[in-house]
């Protein structure tokens, strides 16, 4: 925090106050740190307890083999701790040196604002000897000439007082950039024999690690977005399609995360779960999808026939019309009215048919971004829906491609063809698509890397190694 003092710094050469640091901000600084190389300190000695077999901490086989990765985080949090202290004690020495350079500073600021008071008020005086005479004024008197003395001493004196407190200032400002750097050098004296210097691998590790996670929050919101989506409007392929890719690209980013320690292994298994059970109604969906096609051809196959045989009864009816126009044959009239009866349901299923077959076809699958038809129904699903179309539940979950086998199913019975019976093991497809779906906004979800609320966040987070209660009635140290 900043404590600007206002005044005319330009008097010294400056353009504004040049410690603007308020003094009193370093101490909850200095404290901070010092509470950081405490707790660090006291972590590493139970961390190197652990290490060195006391059983009274921890013991078991997960305690034997956590012992030298134990030794290992204790010498590291020790030379953590030791940058800590050095900040610490730097910020310390450098705090009575701000002190000082805005107690000099300050009071140079008050000379020179005198100073320059001073001077103004003394180049206000009259000038005897520079003032306009005429040529036939008397001679000046030594009085007029003392005082145009006296007035040029001012003006000096003055413009020294102001170059004394620039002096003044100067001279502040250079003990308080020397005590800057050596506060600097103090932080830095023993970082490149600790061991703790992170090589060009790591640097880069950190911010490969930085966006992965910044990019698994924004895919999560993302992906919560597009599952709302597809719950108001069922059956968009793009949504399904674009919510797996943002899971794929949210799975990576986590793998990686989770490899190194710094993401959660949980958003990764329930992300590969979410893409192994959508995959596998994707499967069985292209099945029923095939099934659909090839009930389709047939049911066209068996149009196509009965529209020969039909045509070709039509056919018979004309000629015995014609024959009974050649004399009154009650036989041929009989025949003539049964032939009629029994043409008109058949007449009525093959309408029927040829009307369901105009206007149903086999839907892409949301994989299938080729298919010429698939934006194409996408567009047209989305205006019915827009347009206040009925909401399809059997789309949200998955069950539409069961219903259209279905519904196929009872159209060829229209022109006597079995069509196909639906399995019990095939709503396998149905559960694994709603159960993908589901898990998908939560594959994205890692709460360990942005919860602001994560203990972690805070000092009190160290106390996750607290396995005996350190700080407890009986403290282990």
């Amino acid at each position: 925090m900043t404590e600007v003092r206002a005044g005319e710094w330009q008097l010294l050469d400056y353009d504004s106050d040049p410690v603007p640091a308020a003094v009193g901000d370093l101490d909850p600084v200095i404290k901070h740190y010092e509470a950081i190389a405490e707790v660090m300190t006291t972590q590493a000695k139970l961390l190197k307890k652990i290490g060195d077999g006391d059983e009274t901490l921890l013991k078991g086989k997960a305690a034997d083999a956590m012992r030298k990765r134990s030794r290992e985080s204790a010498d590291a949090l020790n030379k953590a701790s030791a940058r800590y202290t050095d900040v610490r004690d730097a910020l310390r020495t450098f705090r009575p040196e701000l002190e000082y350079a805005r107690s000099e500073t300050g009071l140079a600021l008050a000379d020179a604002t005198d100073a320059a008071a001073a001077q103004k008020g003394a180049e206000g005086l009259p000038d005897p000897v520079t003032a306009d005479r005429p040529d036939n004024a008397p001679p000046l008197t030594d009085a007029e000439k003392r005082e145009s003395e006296s007035r040029t001493g001012k003006i000096d004196e003055a413009k020294g007082d102001l170059e004394a407190a620039k002096a003044k200032a100067r001279a502040a400002m250079e003990r308080f950039d020397g005590a800057a750097r050596a506060a600097a050098n103090k932080i830095r004296e023993n970082w490149g024999d600790d061991g703790l210097n992170h090589s060009g691998w790591e640097a880069f590790l950190h911010k490969l690690n930085k966006f992965l996670k910044k990019l698994v929050e924004i895919l999560m919101y993302i992906g919560m977005a597009l599952a709302v989506l597809s719950i108001l409007i069922p059956g968009l392929g793009m949504l399904t399609l674009l919510s797996v890719i943002v899971t794929v690209v949210s799975v990576a980013a986590s793998f990686i995360l989770a490899v190194q320690g710094e993401g959660s292994w949980l958003s990764v298994i329930i992300g590969v779960l979410s893409l192994g059970l959508i995959g596998v109604a994707a499967k069985m969906a292209g099945s029923l999808k095939n099934i659909q096609g090839s009930l389709l051809a047939k049911g066209g196959s068996t149009w196509s026939k009965d529209m020969g045989r039909l045509q070709g009864m039509i056919n018979d009816r004309e000629w015995m019309r014609g024959l009974l126009q050649i004399g009154r044959n009650p036989d041929i009239a009989r025949r003539i009215n049964d032939m009629t009866v029994s043409m008109t349901p058949w007449v009525k299923n093959l309408q029927g048919w040829s009307t369901f077959a105009g206007k149903t076809s086999v839907s892409p699958g949301w994989w299938q971004i080729t298919n010429p038809k698939y934006l194409a129904t996408d567009f047209s699903r989305f205006m019915d829906r827009i347009g206040g179309g009925t909401w399809r539940w059997d789309r949200l979950i998955g069950i539409s491609d069961i219903k259209d086998v279905q519904k196929i199913t009872a159209a060829l019975g229209q022109l006597g063809v079995t069509g196909f019976a639906i399995k019990p093991w095939m709503y396998i497809g149905p559960i694994s698509y709603t159960f993908g779906w589901s898990m998908r906004p939560f594959s994205l979800v890692n709460p360990s890397n942005f919860n602001p609320n994560d203990l972690r966040w805070d000092l009190q987070g160290w106390r996750d190694a607290d396995y005996s209660g350190l700080y407890g009635e009986n403290p282990v140290l």
